[in-house]
């Protein structure tokens, strides 16, 4: 990364970022990478300070901004510095090398994280339906209706796409450990497709795969992960037909892959 690329300090997102380091010296990299995607869609860029930071970050601007934080030269360098890492109940958590920190302080950024939940599940439904909005518009697929889960008002937000000769229902979960195939189910002329994001490990996913994977291939679905950290979405189960859409993932043949090396010990 290199700083001379960013020639504008925007406030906008350099301060509310600045504000939450200085506030939890200690913080869950999950929660970082969320409260990143939030600060960046509060801003309001203007086209200039949008093309600027593509410039220096890529297209996808909030992962390309957290990948800065995580480097060791970021865009904004005023930053607080958090150089070091440690995983506290299975979760990683950022802190700085320079400061002395004792057990207490590591439960209390857990606690605060837990405490966060919550709050970082309604942003990361933001995230999602930002983000396969932006994907299915970039494949020529127009937003035509947003709503809550049907009799769900906690459930995952559905979005209805149409393009020319297809249409798509699309649902974002902020999980895969809470997803359940039994509550989607495709319609004729409408591919059925569930988003859900990437995770720290890779086990939820291979466990979700051998109990539901020919079922939900069965039930014509199309499961596809979002890769928060690269703002990627690449197909997990299923195939889609639109040459369009396969276009637009970052590795299209990821489905395929799952199948082929994670099929052991599935019921066929």
């Amino acid at each position: 990364m290199n700083k001379g690329l960013l020639m504008i300090e925007i406030e906008s997102i350099s301060g509310p970022l600045k504000k939450l380091l200085k506030e939890r010296e200690i913080i869950a990299r999950c929660e970082l990478l969320l409260r990143t995607y939030d600060i960046v869609s509060s801003a309001k860029l203007s086209d200039q300070e949008r093309t600027e930071l593509a410039k220096a970050v890529g297209d996808v601007i909030a992962p390309g901004i957290f990948a800065s934080i995580m480097s060791k030269e970021p865009i904004f360098p005023d930053l607080p510095e958090i150089d070091t890492y440690t995983q506290i109940d299975g979760r990683i958590f950022h802190f700085s090398h320079s400061r002395k920190y004792g057990k207490k302080d590591f439960m209390r950024a857990a606690e605060m994280l837990e405490a966060s939940l919550p709050e970082l599940k309604t942003i990361l439904k933001h995230c999602l339906a930002d983000r396969v909005t932006a994907f299915m518009s970039e494949a020529g697929y127009t937003l035509s209706e947003q709503k809550p889960a049907q009799g769900s008002e906690q459930g995952p937000q559905e979005l209805r796409f149409s393009a020319e000769k297809r249409m798509a229902r699309v649902f974002a979960v902020t999980s895969v450990k809470s997803l359940d195939i039994n509550n989607y189910s495709a319609e004729s002329g409408t591919d059925c497709i569930i988003v859900v994001p990437s995770s720290e490990n890779m086990q939820p996913f291979v466990q979700f795969f051998q109990e539901n994977g020919k079922a939900a291939e069965d039930k014509g679905l199309n499961i596809w992960i979002m890769n928060l950290e690269k703002g990627t979405i690449d197909p997990f189960i299923g195939y889609t037909t639109d040459l369009d859409i396969y276009n637009q993932f970052n590795n299209p043949r990821l489905a395929e892959m799952v199948r082929n090396n994670w099929s052991q010990g599935c019921s066929q």
